[in-house]
């Protein structure tokens, strides 16, 4: 077989025609007469599939990119080269010499090119079989292998498992040496361009393909600045010691330290583009970091305790990378850089100045979108149970509870049980809407409370809206509903003087977490607050409804984000009670994911995960906050001629204002629980009920 043959089966895939496609492969594997039926027939079974696809499809030949207009891939900048042209595929700078194939292939008197023989094909397209050639020889892989990817990588392109499944099956005999473990980056953007694949279809063929063929992601594009986790723990812990020993004396005897970790992607970030790397995005960043919640002495006493778990000031930095936040740049960035460290610290600890010390780590810093890429459950409603969308909205269901029943060691056990590509084509129900293998090496915690107060109060204003439109059917994004949450929206910025779900400059909304308390927290019923005026625009027969589901929905937030320990039997009757009434009020409501995990499992997180307490120590909101200051110092106090001097200036200040030495000297107040003197709303009252510690909160 030689590359002209390769071409012509090259050819037939790009014209996506049957007959072509069975034809060339008869061709190319020099089958013998009896076989020819056999193939037809394979090839025949697809034809009903694209009828109605060729109907509209329409392709007749081949194009060349020219150069002003790059493939648009931001993982593929590298081009297929040789003596005297260059195919240009990726973003390429203005000053660099490019040219593009003289050679006109779509002129319009031509035949197309599904009417000519294999002799003029071979006439009109031997200038780009040269090239064909060339990649094949320069990637050490015959054309016969490299026209059987082609073709997966085709039928791909139709959704056409039938044709991916029957070229595996080619593979998978060997009849060409051994499976190509890695596609290079030339390649790859050679096949890119030529079948003009585009981003989305290219990520999704890389994940089918993984079993067969590695298609490549350029890992120069993925930038960024880490450090040692290991290390920087160790010099956190002996930093801490050292701030600490003049005032606890035990505290040269640590044996036990607690630590939260986590991840967190920011967008609409400044956009530098410098010289050095001129293909890089800088609107997006990831950043990975922990804090120390609290270290134990060897009778397991609390010698020291985080004074300021929420604040940015406690993010130690271990990762920044500019990167948008996706599935594979985590899995990248989780691979690369953390799970084996964090693994490792696990399960040997730590050697400190003072002596070996064991590490609890708890992956709690976790937003909704990060935690369903990092659990690897993009398709369910909650990351802590196999419930449906249908379940969490059946009464009797909900009285019976939801159990705790997801773990990341168990998926890791299923994938490895099970042919992961099977599993993964079947219904989302049959998998439990498991979308890819976890990434994270240890279990995660994603309660999310600092997202369970921004979710749930955009849930009650929804609600809001349709009452007051009088849509009686769950629909945010109709007019009529989002009209009146702009009324509604208006009523609070006039008489109160809070500005809500208005998109902010830098990112996201102007509803902040601060401006959620505001909204949610009652401190005196006879307040003119948000609900006061809330009440105001909604029918009268729905007012002592929305009075108890903000009375009790402030509470369990109020309780959830807290420091104190609490009366898990009574929260998880609070919460079973309203999750009813809202399903029995509103039966054409639909609870939130967010919602439902508030209120179906926030007692079992809180006893399970931390020791009866509120979930505050586990917050996000500090990783979070960390976002503006990385805004803050690339903007202002970090230098702009280079990429990587940006980011190392950014690094240090993250660095510096979370040395624990600093942490010391900043000023903070310990709230106090209110006396039972001072309650004077009734979610005072039931926030009173919900927690035990009224005597030793100071001791907590």
């Amino acid at each position: 077989m030689n590359n002209e043959d390769a071409y012509t089966f090259l050819t037939a895939q790009k014209n996506k025609t049957i007959t072509s496609l069975a034809s060339s492969f008869i061709v190319l594997n020099n089958l013998e007469e009896t076989e020819h039926d056999t193939v037809r027939r394979k090839f025949s079974t697809l034809r009903e599939d694209r009828r109605e696809y060729l109907k509209r499809a329409d392709i007749t030949t081949w194009n060349v990119i020219p150069f002003h207009t790059p493939l648009k891939h931001p993982r593929l900048s590298t081009g297929y080269q040789c003596s005297d042209e260059v195919m240009v595929i990726g973003s390429v700078s203005s000053s660099q010499s490019t040219s593009v194939f003289e050679e006109d292939f779509s002129k319009p008197t031509r035949k197309p090119l599904r009417e000519l023989s294999t002799k003029g094909l071979r006439s009109r397209l031997s200038s780009l079989l040269t090239h064909l050639e060339k990649v094949a020889v320069q990637e050490n892989v015959s054309s016969k292998e490299l026209s059987c990817y082609l073709m997966m990588l085709c039928s791909q392109t139709e959704s056409d498992f039938t044709t991916t499944k029957f070229c595996k099956e080619i593979i998978a005999k060997g009849s060409f040496g051994p499976v190509c473990n890695e596609l290079t980056s030339d390649k790859a953007a050679f096949l890119m361009d030529s079948l003009e694949i585009g981003k989305k279809k290219y990520i999704d063929l890389r994940r089918l393909l993984l079993s067969d063929v590695q298609l490549p992601v350029d890992r120069e594009h993925r930038v960024g600045i880490a450090v040692s986790y290991k290390k920087l723990l160790t010099h956190t812990v002996n930093r801490i010691l050292t701030a600490s020993a003049n005032e606890i004396p035990s505290a040269s005897n640590p044996k036990r330290i607690r630590i939260s970790d986590g991840l967190d992607g920011s967008g609409s970030h400044r956009v530098y583009q410098q010289a050095t790397h001129p293909n890089i995005s800088t609107k997006s960043f990831i950043l990975f970091g922990f804090k120390v919640i609290s270290i134990s002495d060897t009778d397991n006493k609390l010698i020291w305790k985080n004074p300021l778990p929420n604040s940015p000031f406690s993010i130690r930095p271990v990762a920044i990378l500019a990167l948008q936040e996706n599935e594979d740049n985590i899995r990248y960035l989780m691979d690369t850089l953390i799970n084996k460290e964090s693994t490792e610290i696990t399960v040997k600890g730590l050697e400190l100045t003072s002596g070996f010390c064991e590490v609890e780590i708890q992956r709690s810093q976790l937003d909704g979108k990060m935690a369903k890429i990092i659990s690897g459950v993009g398709g369910a409603c909650c990351q802590f149970c196999t419930a449906t969308f249908k379940q969490i909205h059946d009464p009797d269901i909900v009285k019976d509870g939801f159990p705790i029943n997801r773990s990341i060691t168990d998926l890791k056990v299923l994938f490895d049980e099970v042919n992961e590509e099977e599993f993964l084509s079947l219904s989302s129900d049959n998998r439990f809407n498991v979308t890819h293998r976890p990434i994270s090496d240890l279990e995660i915690i994603p309660s999310s409370p600092l997202h369970a107060y921004l979710r749930c109060f955009g849930w009650f204003l929804h609600l809001i809206s349709h009452l007051h439109a009088g849509v009686f059917k769950w629909s945010p994004t109709s007019k009529r509903v989002s009209d009146a949450k702009t009324f509604v929206t208006s009523l609070i910025k006039d008489n109160l003087n809070m500005i809500i779900d208005i998109p902010s400059t830098q990112g996201g909304t102007t509803t902040t977490g601060n401006v959620v308390r505001r909204c949610l927290i009652r401190k005196d019923d006879n307040d003119q607050d948000f609900l006061y005026w809330v009440l105001t625009v909604i029918p009268s027969e729905f007012k002592s409804h929305i009075i108890e589901i903000h009375t009790c929905l402030g509470a369990i937030l109020r309780v959830y984000n807290s420091s104190r320990r609490v009366d898990t039997e009574e929260l998880a009757l609070v919460c079973s009670n309203i999750y009813q009434s809202i399903l029995c009020a509103f039966p054409w409501a639909n609870v939130s994911p967010t919602l439902h995990k508030l209120l179906a499992h926030a007692p079992e997180i809180i006893s399970t995960f931390n020791d009866g307490h509120g979930l505050e120590n586990l917050s996000e909101e500090g990783l979070e906050a960390s976002n503006k200051y990385i805004r803050r110092y690339r903007d202002r106090l970090a230098r702009k001629f280079s990429f990587e001097e940006n980011l190392k200036d950014v690094f240090v200040r993250l660095i510096s204002h979370s040395d624990p030495m600093l942490l010391m000297n900043r000023k903070f107040s310990i709230p106090r629980p209110p006396s039972s003197q001072g309650l004077r709303s009734s979610q005072d009252i039931l926030v009173n009920t919900l927690i035990r510690d009224h005597e030793d909160h100071n001791d907590d």
